[in-house]
């Protein structure tokens, strides 16, 4: 089955990293990252300075003249800990307990703010504004990060486009289960996969029955079937199937329900049909076949027609239709 182990055309090394913009808009880019982390910083010293009398009054009872290190030293921990996590992610290690925690200590200086507050609505907002700016800030920079690691690795998975989901809803959540199973991260080579895949049950199925394909296809044409990711990313097939094994391609799989006695009147029915300029279709083909005295399945006469077309186009003294 050619089409289920042909080449491929992807590289071997998964997607290559994304080029990033030249020129003038290099040095745009650069500008507004180091705007944006200095606005970052900005709202985590201002969210900082704002909690800080609060928090070291609030810790003055247990550390006297040295409550201010408490506020300071939560402040501190927080950006290490969201450093750190960042940093995680560019390496592509991400682990959540980082930001866990830091959330953890932030939503705490938070609560301490609010009770401070002594219950005022208006005062717990705007003591809860800046922590909640800041991390959402923090978390587009992490997305920004995760993003740009998925691209330059390949393990990002691309979504599948909405107006698909929305046109044909079961095929798209085949596509999208085989990407997750076959760990297919981009959705062109799903869709080139899926198109291979596809090609290559409809030809087994017209060989061996809709359904019978399953369990009469030759075990390599199915096992083929579920290496083509793996052929994909290797560039060569992994198996040989029938098709592609020389003699054996002259040799078509026989099901035990074929005598030869049934395949020599089907190839005779066939080389009559050619001689006569005709094309048999299934249920002419059938009713040759019985007016010799073979009875047969209708189910069966499509996988007989191409089983007997095979033997004949193996052996020189039969013409092929």
């Amino acid at each position: 089955m050619s089409s289920a182990s042909g080449p491929l055309r992807h590289p071997s090394h998964g997607p290559s990293a994304p080029a990033l913009p030249r020129g003038t808009h290099t040095t745009a880019i650069k500008v507004v990252a180091c705007a944006l982390a200095l606005l970052i910083m900005a709202l985590a010293v201002l969210g900082g300075v704002g909690s800080f009398t609060t928090v070291r009054t609030v810790a003055q009872p247990w550390f006297g003249e040295l409550a201010w290190i408490v506020p300071i030293g939560m402040d501190v921990g927080i950006l290490a800990l969201l450093a750190w996590d960042l940093l995680m992610e560019y390496f592509g290690l991400p682990w959540p307990v980082l930001r866990w925690v830091a959330w953890c200590y932030i939503a705490a200086t938070v609560a301490v703010n609010v009770v401070a507050a002594g219950g005022d609505p208006t005062g717990s907002v705007l003591h809860a504004a800046m922590p909640i700016l800041f991390i959402t800030a923090v978390e587009g920079v992490r997305h920004l990060i995760r993003r740009w690691v998925g691209l330059t690795t390949g393990t990002r998975t691309e979504r599948i486009p909405t107006r698909r989901w929305a046109l044909a809803p079961f095929s798209t959540a085949m596509l999208w289960r085989r990407m997750a199973l076959w760990q297919i991260t981009t959705y062109r080579e799903a869709l080139d996969l899926e198109y291979r895949y596809l090609l290559a049950v409809s030809g087994m199925a017209q060989q061996y029955g809709r359904f019978a394909w399953r369990w009469r296809a030759p075990l390599t044409e199915r096992l083929a079937l579920r290496l083509l990711p793996a052929q994909s990313r290797l560039g060569f097939p992994l198996l040989l199937t029938a098709a592609e094994n020389g003699d054996r391609a002259k040799r078509p799989h026989r099901p035990d329900w074929l005598e030869e006695d049934l395949l020599d009147a089907a190839e005779q029915v066939l080389t009559e049909a050619h001689r006569q300029g005709l094309r048999l279709t299934r249920a002419e083909f059938g009713g040759r076949l019985r007016d010799r005295g073979f009875a047969i399945a209708n189910e069966r006469l499509g996988e007989l027609r191409a089983i007997a077309l095979a033997h004949m186009e193996a052996n020189p003294g039969h013409t092929p239709t």
